[in-house]
C-alpha cells in the first residue's frame, strides 16, 4: 500500500505542500513516515510529520516536530507556519493559564512567517482567524483582521474575496456572502476553490441546484483530483432527485480520488431522509466503511451510527443494534448510545 501511494504521488507530481492543500493527508502520511524513518533530523521530514501528527490530532507531537524543524532551518517560512498551526491546536485544549503564552507564541510565529514571506496568504488567513476569535487581552484585533483581508485582496483577488466571505461571517453579514462568492468566480473563473464555494452556497442556502451542478462540474473540469467538487456534484444531483446519475457520479469520484470515499457518506446521509432510497443509503455507508477515512471526515464510529439508523428505518432492528454497538465501541461518546437505550 505504501508503495502504491508513493507511486500515485510521484505520478501526480504533487509536492508535499500540494498534498496538504488538497486534503490528501493519507498520501502525505505514507511519504512523510518513510522520509522521517530514513532522515529523522531532516527539517523537511520534520515539517511533513508535524502536519501528519496534527491531522491525526496528536498536537503535542506536532508541536515538538515543528519546533525541531524551525530550529534546524529558521529561515524557512513554511516551518514557522507549521509551528504556528501546532501552537494554535495546542491552545485549543490548554488550560486557561497556558493559553495567553501559547497565543503570544502563535502570533510570533505568524509574524516570523510573514517576515520571511510577506505574501504568504495562508499565514494571513490564520492571522484573520486569530484577530476575530482571540480576546483583545490576548492580542485579538477585529479591525486588524479586516485590514489583513484587504491586504490579501491586493495579493490575490480570488483569495481576497473568499477571505472577505470569512470576515462577513465573523461580522454576521450573511447578506454579503453571495455577492462576494460571485465576485470570486468573476475574478478567477478557472479557480477551483471559487467554483466549489459558489457551488456549495448555491445548494445551501440558495437552493439553486442546477447552478450548483454547473459550478461543481466546472470545478471538476479544472481539477478532478480533489474530493470537494465531487461532493458538490453529488449533493446537487441528489437535491434534484436525479438518482440515475448519482451512482455514476460516485464511481467517477472514486476513480479520481480512490483514497477518500466521503462522497459515499454524504450521499448516504441524504438517503436517510428518503424512505425509498434506504437500501441505496445502506450500500453507500457500507462502502464508506471499507476504507480508513481521511482526517476531518466522519470516522467509522459515525458511519456505523448512520448505518444503524438506516437499518432501523428499514425495519432491521437486530442489525441496527449491532451497528450502534459498533459505533459506541469505537467512540463511547457516540450519539449511537442514545439509540441503543431507545431500542433495547
Amino acid at each position: 500500500m505504501l508503495g502504491l501511494l508513493c507511486a500515485a504521488w510521484l505520478y501526480a507530481a504533487d509536492t508535499p505542500q500540494t498534498l496538504m492543500d488538497d486534503g490528501h493527508h493519507k498520501r502525505l502520511r505514507a511519504i512523510a513516515e518513510q522520509r522521517y524513518r530514513d532522515h529523522p533530523n531532516d527539517p523537511e521530514a520534520l515539517w511533513m510529520m508535524s502536519f501528519v501528527k496534527l491531522s491525526w490530532d496528536d498536537h503535542k507531537a506536532a508541536l515538538e516536530l515543528a519546533e525541531k524543524a524551525v530550529a534546524a532551518d529558521p529561515k524557512n517560512p513554511r516551518y514557522h507556519l507549521a509551528l504556528a498551526q501546532a501552537l494554535g491546536r495546542e491552545a485549543q485544549t490548554a488550560s486557561f493559564l497556558r493559553q495567553p503564552g501559547l497565543a503570544l507564541r502563535f502570533k510570533r510565529e505568524l509574524a516570523a512567517t510573514l517576515a520571511l514571506d510577506p505574501k504568504n496568504v495562508a499565514a494571513m488567513k490564520y492571522q484573520i482567524m486569530f484577530d476575530f476569535e482571540a480576546p483583545g487581552i490576548m492580542g485579538g484585533d477585529k479591525a486588524g483582521g479586516r485590514a489583513t483581508a484587504e491586504q490579501i485582496m491586493r495579493i490575490d483577488p480570488v483569495e481576497g474575496y473568499l477571505e472577505q466571505v470569512t470576515v462577513a461571517r465573523y461580522d454576521k453579514q450573511g447578506n454579503r456572502i453571495e455577492e462576494l462568492l460571485r465576485k470570486a468566480v468573476e475574478a478567477g473563473p478557472a479557480n477551483y476553490l471559487a467554483q466549489v464555494n459558489l457551488a456549495n452556497f448555491c445548494v445551501n442556502p440558495l437552493k439553486k441546484y442546477g447552478e450548483a451542478e454547473a459550478h461543481a462540474r466546472e470545478a471538476l473540469r479544472i481539477d478532478p483530483s480533489r474530493t470537494n467538487a465531487h461532493i458538490s456534484l453529488v449533493v446537487s444531483l441528489i437535491a434534484q432527485d436525479r438518482w440515475a446519475e448519482i451512482d455514476a457520479a460516485l464511481a467517477e469520484a472514486e476513480k479520481d480520488v480512490p483514497d477518500d470515499l466521503f462522497p459515499y457518506f454524504r450521499a448516504g446521509q441524504s438517503c436517510l431522509a428518503r424512505p425509498n432510497e434506504l437500501a441505496r443509503g445502506e450500500r453507500y455507508f457500507r462502502k464508506y466503511l471499507t476504507q480508513e477515512p481521511e482526517p476531518y471526515r466522519p470516522n467509522h464510529s459515525q458511519a456505523h451510527w448512520r448505518l444503524g439508523q438506516t437499518l432501523e428505518k428499514e425495519g432491521r432492528k437486530p442489525e441496527a443494534i449491532a451497528e450502534f454497538q459498533a459505533a459506541v465501541k469505537l467512540d463511547p461518546d457516540s450519539p449511537a448510545r442514545q439509540d441503543l437505550k431507545r431500542l433495547k
